[in-house]
């Protein structure tokens, strides 16, 4: 709930909150990834017809953690380069079964760390995540057999690392 006199959102003071703001984001990314906490994941690229691609990309994995980059990507026709927003890196933690935005960029603010002791930056960041995978959800975005397989020579050949829903 907003409260114009504190000009913030009430629900930014509390932690509880924010951990179960993390088990939503945790519970929407299993939907969205649902080989995330079977193994080795490969980058991959989720496309619904009239949507924008969903890239991902696995930066670090072991068998408690993940972090994922998840973002759209848009070419600038005029000089031809690619411009990602949102661009979020989170934090799955798998035993815990949480998930935390470790930074991000929403439009028109620059790409931060998020700060471990500022609440309100973690809720806002963590919220709009949480809004975005419904989203992306309702949309019909999927990230299917993202297992990483050793490479053959014809895989090697083709270069073929797109996934699509």
């Amino acid at each position: 709930m907003y409260c114009p006199l504190r000009q913030k959102y009430k629900t930014t003071d509390r932690f509880g909150n924010l951990m179960e703001l993390y088990e939503k984001n945790y519970m929407q990314l299993r939907l969205l990834i649902p080989d995330l906490k079977n193994g080795p994941l490969s980058p991959g690229i989720s496309e619904v017809q009239g949507c924008l691609p969903v890239h991902l990309n696995v930066t670090e994995q072991s068998p408690y953690t993940s972090t994922l980059h998840l973002t759209y990507k848009f070419i600038d026709g005029r000089t031809n380069r690619a411009h990602m927003e949102p661009d979020f890196s989170i934090r799955v933690y798998h035993d815990a079964r949480t998930a935390e935005v470790v930074s991000g960029l929403l439009h028109g603010e620059q790409h931060v760390q998020r700060q471990t002791r500022n609440l309100d930056y973690s809720w806002r960041l963590n919220r709009f995540l949480y809004k975005w995978l419904s989203y992306l959800l309702r949309r019909g975005h999927r990230f299917d057999v993202l297992q990483e397989q050793p490479a053959t020579a014809t895989d090697k050949q083709s270069g073929s690392a797109h996934i699509a829903s």
